[in-house]
């Protein structure tokens, strides 16, 4: 296999697909490309009014002594500050078959909006944090801070560290194999958009759902 090699630095001929694009997020996010599971992340604000971010920058790490998620969040959030004051915290993995709703929690975002009963979800109460949890997502995690640290000196992106507590797994798909357990949860990737870093043409990314599972064993 023979490689295109690359350096980091930012070539001058990048197009944008919206002003500012490379500089919210890397434009090396757009080369790679690696899909990550989207999952909404559930807080409440300081007036009692669910937030819930779709968002899909994490990931989970663990060992015999606690299971952990990873979250990375700009610090001008709405969630990133609920976390601030409440340090505690639901991620709420959605199904495909609720797609227009999780993208519906994008819409509304102001102050006094219930964010997760405007995007036609159900809150449903948490057992060990303070934080909503959303019904029908099918695995819900309740985490509770641990410690917070800048991805760089004076960067806006701050990684979140947060210890699992208590967890709920929809009863329909406790008990499946694992085959049927990606069948009947439908879990969503981001696949962002692909930058060609030859041409500096983007191509639209989207939503995508595990198909082919002849790579589980039986």
């Amino acid at each position: 296999m023979n490689k295109h090699e690359f350096g980091i630095e930012k070539p001058k001929n990048l197009k944008e697909e919206w002003p500012g694009q490379y500089e919210v997020f890397s434009w090396l996010e757009y080369v790679v490309n690696i899909p990550y599971p989207i999952f909404i992340i559930t807080t409440y604000k300081a007036n009692r009014k669910a937030n819930a971010n779709l968002w899909s920058w994490g990931f989970f790490a663990g060992e015999e002594n606690g299971f952990y998620s990873l979250i990375a969040l700009t610090d001008t959030t709405h969630t990133y500050k609920n976390i601030k004051r409440t340090k505690e915290w639901c991620i709420n993995i959605p199904s495909l078959d609720f797609k227009e709703e999780c993208f519906k929690t994008i819409e509304h975002n102001q102050v006094d909006d219930d964010e997760i009963a405007q995007a036609g979800f159900t809150e449903e109460s948490s057992v060990c944090v303070h934080a909503p949890r959303i019904k029908e997502c099918p695995i819900s995690l309740e985490c509770k801070f641990k410690w917070e640290k800048s991805l760089f000196k004076n960067s806006s992106q701050k990684i979140i560290c947060g210890k699992i507590v208590h967890f709920g797994v929809d009863e329909k798909v406790v008990n499946l194999d694992q085959k049927a357990r990606i069948e009947k949860l439908k879990i969503m990737y981001n696949f962002r958009s692909q930058l060609n870093p030859l041409t500096g043409e983007l191509t639209s990314g989207g939503v995508s759902i595990i198909i082919d599972k002849s790579a589980f064993s039986n």
